[in-house]
């Protein structure tokens, strides 16, 4: 072979291969971007598992769609705000979600780990609707949900009802409990649990964990599966600890026989924030995401379906709807005050005490 129909083959090799790595790089989308070259930007929700990822896609994410047809969410589902927490840690450098579900407890050290970026007002305007209690960290992601503490019995098998915190240590429910409280449960638990021995929670927390750890024997399981309320409406247990709105909830779905009961004693009301992840490729679309889900019609479907008191104050849940909600008279005349933005500090050291001294793991 002479060398010049060789250099013309070496040449056509390079063109070949030059033109093959061009067209894998035209075709390649961009971050967030779809694959078959619409342009259409997928936004990663991270967002919480079960019936709260059910409803929140019929009344927030699919009319989202429908608005912004630019835009897809993707909806990741987590176990709670320590998944949640974990997960944007390990891909801090190359960020794997948009937009992130996380108490409001723990939010701030996410903030104060560069996990999360502050949102631009004029890409989020509804922040200036939000109700008082959803205005936490300046800047940062606002509240989504308000929600609160309850007790869940079975009421199938319990014919009388708990009302108060101390029916836990009743002897009828021995063996059959259900506390999955290594997590912002416990941690409001204790709150409460405080609030009856009439002891400060700021001051010292020992009394609330003894009296929790009087209470181990009784507990049949620490986590429920697949879920506290699943647990109850099955007859795996009788009596439990959970959330009001995702009781209130299984209480439609399982026709009565899952209760949630607001102890006469008072509860803790919890917030779950919406979040933009730092380094996100497609902030703009995410807060315009956010903007969408803190809005008042957002917020008002949501809450008529799945029970949340809404954190907009322009959207009005259903009346009969708003009075099974943490946004009901009652509920709020028995709200035990709590100082969130002290407790964030504590959080972690009040869950490994619950651990280590009343679980026992």
């Amino acid at each position: 072979m002479s060398l010049r129909p060789r250099a013309l083959a070496a040449s056509a090799a390079l063109l070949a291969s030059t033109l093959l790595l061009t067209s894998c790089a035209g075709s390649a989308g961009a971050p967030g971007d779809s694959q078959d070259g619409s342009g259409r930007q997928t936004v990663t929700f991270m967002g919480f598992f079960g019936t709260f990822q059910d409803s929140f896609t019929k009344t927030v994410i699919e009319p989202f769609e429908d608005a912004n047809p630019d835009i897809e969410i993707e909806y990741v589902p987590i176990q709670n705000s320590a998944e949640v927490l974990a997960k944007l840690r390990a891909s801090q450098q190359r960020p794997t979600a948009d937009v992130a579900l996380m108490d409001s407890s723990v939010a701030p050290t996410a903030n104060a780990e560069g996990l999360f970026a502050k949102l631009d007002p004029a890409l989020v305007p509804n922040l200036s609707e939000l109700v008082d209690a959803a205005r936490l960290e300046e800047g940062y992601g606002p509240g989504l949900t308000l929600d609160s503490l309850a007790i869940l019995y079975n009421s199938d098998r319990v014919d009388e009802a708990p009302t108060s915190w101390d029916d836990l240590w009743d002897e009828r429910f021995r063996g059959r409990l259900a506390l999955p409280i290594a997590d912002t449960r416990g941690v409001a638990l204790i709150i409460a649990l405080q609030h009856i021995l009439g002891v400060d929670y700021q001051e010292d927390i020992d009394p609330a964990i003894d009296r929790l750890r009087e209470l181990a024997p009784s507990v049949q399981t620490w986590q429920p599966s697949p879920d506290v309320y699943t647990s109850v409406q099955s007859g795996e247990v009788d009596v439990a600890v959970g959330w009001n709105a995702r009781g209130q909830f299984y209480q439609d779905s399982s026709g009565g026989v899952v209760r949630p009961v607001l102890p006469e004693e008072g509860t803790v009301q919890q917030i779950n924030s919406i979040n933009l992840v730092n380094d996100s490729p497609n902030a703009e679309a995410a807060q315009k995401f956010i903007d969408y889900a803190i809005g008042a019609q957002a917020q008002k479907a949501f809450g008529d379906d799945a029970y949340y008191a809404p954190v907009n104050e322009n959207a009005e849940l259903e009346p009969e709807t708003a009075e099974r909600t943490t946004a009901s008279e009652e509920q709020q005349r028995l709200q035990i005050p709590v100082d969130w933005s002290w407790l964030t500090s504590r959080y972690t050291d009040w869950v490994d005490r619950i651990k280590r001294e009343v679980i026992g793991d």
